[in-house]
Parts: C-alpha cells; structure tokens; sequence
C-alpha cells in the first residue's frame, strides 16, 4: 500500500491514485472489522491505536475511524428532533435474492451483487424499494447505531438545503458570491454566480487530484482540521481564513464542470450568511429534525467551529436511508412536507452534459451535476449523492429504489467504484421491475 508524506502530515487517503487497478488492494476477508480489533483494550496496544494522524492511513485504519470521526475532530451536533422514530417497513424473503444476483463487472468479469459488496468495501448497505426495506447489511464488527462519515455526501445535503431556500426566494441563484460574501471579493468567486458554484462550474485556481501531492487538496484538508498541522506551516489554518487566498482560474465562469470541495464550502458561508444559523443548526431545523431519525448525526468542524459543508457530516446508514426515501418521494415523508417538490425536480433535470465531461469522470457517462447531486440521465432517471471512500445514495425514481451505502474503500475516488456500481445499480433495478 502507498503512503505519501506531505509536510510532515501523512494525507495518503486524498494523494493515492484514484485510478481503478493504480494500487493492488487488500483482500476485503483480510481487513474485516471485527478482526482487526482496532482501538480495542484500555488501552489499546499500540499496533491496534489510531490517533488523528492515523485517521486515515495506513489502511485498515479507515474501516474502524469512518464510524468514530467525533472522537478525533471537534465537532457539532444535528440533533434527530423530539418526534418518535420513524419505523420503516419491511418486505422479507429478499436478501437472498438480492445478494444472488448476478451481473457483468468491469472487464466482462460474471459477480454477484454480494461479491460487489464484499470488494467494494462496504461497512453497511441498505436497499429499499416503495419505502420497504429489502435488504440491509453490515459488515461484521459495525456498529449500526454509530454514525459513519459521509465524506462528499454531505455536498447533497447542503445543495438540497440550498435549493430549497431559492425555491423560497431566500437565495437568488443568479445573485453574485460576493454579494453573500464579501470577504470573497478578491478570490477566484469574483465574478461567478450562486448557481455557477451550485453546479460547480465556477472557474477557480484550484486542483482536487487525489493522486497528486502537489494539489491544493492537500490546502484544504489542512485548513478544514482534517489532519495535524506542522507548527512551521504558513497557510491557513480555518477554512474561511484560506477560501478568500484561491484564486482565479484561467476560464470564464459557467463554462466546464469541474469538481471541487471549496465550492461547497462557499456554499455553507452563504447559507451561514442568508439563514443566520450554523450549518449543523440548518439541516437538524430544516431536515434532520422532521425525519424521524433513529440518532442524532453531527458535523465536523475546523479550528474556528466552522462546519466542514462539503465533506463532515456523519449519520448511521438506517437514518440516511430515511433522508434518501424523502428525497425519492419529492420531499414528503413522515407526515412533513420537508422540501418542496420543486426542488427535487430541479435537482433532477441535470445540467449541461457537455460541461461535465471537461471533468474527465469518463467512469460517469452521460452523467451531469446540478446542485451538488450527480443525476445519470439514465431511462430511469437515476440521481446519487457521492463521497470519497464509496459513499452512496442511489435513487431510481422509475423502479421505487432507494440504495444507501457506506464504506471504507482503500482508495479515495469514485473512479474506483463506479465501474462496478453502475452496472450492478442496472442489474438491481432490473431484478426489482
């Protein structure tokens, strides 16, 4: 496994090749949770301890750490609301059924749809279809009642909560960043719209390679808090102390998709700005709160208790399941009219397939990227939320199917993944026709 040191802060989680076959992986029996016996003891020995150095790498660490992120970063409580817990049903005699089916991977390779599990590292799966619950999984070890980071998920969120206040005329798409944010006067967002940073097709000076340990990834996952930061480093160390130093990109705002984090924390300043509340307080008052959730989520937060907008969210896998079925059902669900049925279909209509290929995600044909969903344009109108490490929701509006999936894929990108999951997510939708 590969490990790179950047400024003395091992970051190898955002710098491995996100490329499918770039790094040999473990075999997934080897790194089960419930053999690794990670941060067992009192204490644990020390082979067994994780540190927030070690948060991330070196692999398996990831497989114990994704369930216990509180315990490493400050962070803020989304709190699941007074209401009773929305109990979802179930249709039985699936599981097997499901876990049986069969489907054509990447290089023509015959799997299973539990082989696709297994080797895609999955910490717990849930599949539901009409608001039943068909199959739900975890890995041995799990805990389903500690909530899992989202990672890039958390984007989804954010952008529903953001469309929703536009749907309200809170928030005008077309108005400047910098009329939300003038701090922002002088950045990269110069010039580019709510909407442009919405779609991520605002143009800053601004790299995401994971596989590269020059990108400015490495800026901003030391300015969010996401791993120590040497005492001689001279950039910024909160996340609304080093948006304002990113500069301008070398083409002009709305033209090419392309994929970058920082965007979404503009997103979080504005809402900050328009609504007044934190973003934890944003999602338990507009969402969380109105779900019927099991537990409480959190987010995590940076050295100045700002909220990690693109990436810090963390729930268990039954309550994102609830957040997925509400989304599936244009904003109705447990009683509560959450978000407008407008703001879901705006999500799904997509946006210019032709901008998102400057993305280069040839392992998402086809797709586009409106409002920090990622929408197939598929026959069936499949939309999903994403994040690093295998993250996923998945709904197929056509089918009734919901998927939700957390994991702790050795490596980073989505690259990875989505050549399983795409044809997998064909084939369960077939099954369930």
């Amino acid at each position: 496994m590969i490990r790179s040191t950047i400024l003395g802060v091992t970051l190898a989680s955002l710098l491995i090749s996100g490329q499918a076959g770039a790094v040999e992986l473990p075999d997934p029996a080897s790194v089960r949770t419930d053999r690794l016996q990670l941060m067992q003891g009192f204490p644990p020995a020390a082979d067994k301890q994780i540190t927030q150095a070690s948060f991330m790498r070196p692999y398996p660490n990831p497989r114990w750490s994704f369930h216990h992120a509180r315990e490493f970063f400050p962070s803020r409580r989304v709190a699941r609301g007074n209401e009773g817990v929305y109990v979802l049903p179930r249709a039985e005699g699936q599981e097997q059924r499901i876990a049986g089916l069969t489907f054509t991977g990447p290089e023509g390779r015959e799997m299973t749809f539990q082989q696709y599990l297994d080797e895609t590292y999955v910490d717990g799966v849930l599949i539901m279809q009409h608001g039943k619950v068909l199959f739900e999984q975890y890995e041995p070890g799990v805990d389903e009642s500690e909530p899992h980071i989202l990672w890039s998920v958390t984007k989804s969120v954010v952008g529903l909560l953001a469309t929703q206040l536009i749907a309200e005329g809170a928030l005008d798409p077309e108005a400047l960043v910098t009329s939300y944010v003038p701090e922002l006067a002088e950045s990269g967002w110069k010039g580019a719209t709510v909407q442009q940073v919405l779609n991520m097709t605002a143009d800053i000076d601004y790299s995401e390679v994971y596989a590269d340990r020059n990108s400015d990834v490495v800026k901003y996952s030391l300015a969010a808090g996401m791993a120590p930061v040497p005492q001689d480093y001279a950039g910024a160390r909160d996340l609304y102390s080093y948006l304002p130093t990113i500069g301008a990109g070398p083409d002009e705002h709305g033209v090419a998709f392309r994929y970058r984090t920082t965007h979404t924390e503009v997103l979080g300043w504005i809402l900050r700005r328009v609504t007044g509340l934190s973003t934890a307080a944003l999602i338990e008052q507009r969402i969380w709160s109105k779900l019927g959730a099991e537990q409480d989520g959190y987010m995590l937060l940076d050295a100045k208790g700002a909220e990690w907008a693109g990436a810090g969210f963390n729930v268990t896998l039954r309550d994102l399941a609830r957040f997925a079925e509400m989304v599936r059902l244009e904003g109705k669900f447990n009683g509560h009219q959450v978000v407008s049925p407008e703001v879901i279909r705006t999500i799904r209509e997509g946006a210019d397939r032709e901008a998102f290929k400057a993305a280069g995600r040839d392992y998402q044909p086809g797709y586009s990227y409106r409002n920090q969903w990622w929408i197939s344009h598929n026959p069936d109108g499949a939309f999903e939320a994403m994040g690093v490490h295998g993250q996923m929701i998945h709904i197929n509006p056509a089918v009734g199917l919901v998927m939700v999936r957390l994991s702790s894929h050795p490596i980073a990108s989505s690259g990875q993944t989505m050549p399983y999951t795409i044809p997998a997510m064909a084939a369960l939708a077939d099954l369930l026709r």
